[in-house]
């Protein structure tokens, strides 16, 4: 794999992820899920009420998806670029 190829898959992860967390991180009151809350596992039980009434789960598995998607994107953007 090409440095170059390397180069073109990381960023558009990173695109991706941006992407999928400004579209899915919404929470029901309008406001974004803070970047720990979403990364991060729960540290207590009121957190993990909270996550479920969020549905933190899916809109992880959203965000990762993106960032996949941009992954697969960015491969075959650098593999077809010259």
């Amino acid at each position: 794999m090409k440095k170059n190829n390397v180069v073109s898959i990381i960023c558009w992860v990173v695109i991706g992820l941006v992407l999928g967390y400004l579209f899915f991180a919404k929470g029901a009151n309008g406001k974004y899920i803070s970047l720990d809350t979403l990364i991060l596992p729960a540290k207590n039980g009121l957190q993990k009420l909270g996550g479920k009434i969020a549905d933190l789960g899916t809109v992880r598995l959203k965000v990762l998806g993106c960032g996949a998607a941009g992954a697969v994107f960015g491969y075959f953007f650098g593999k077809f670029r010259k």
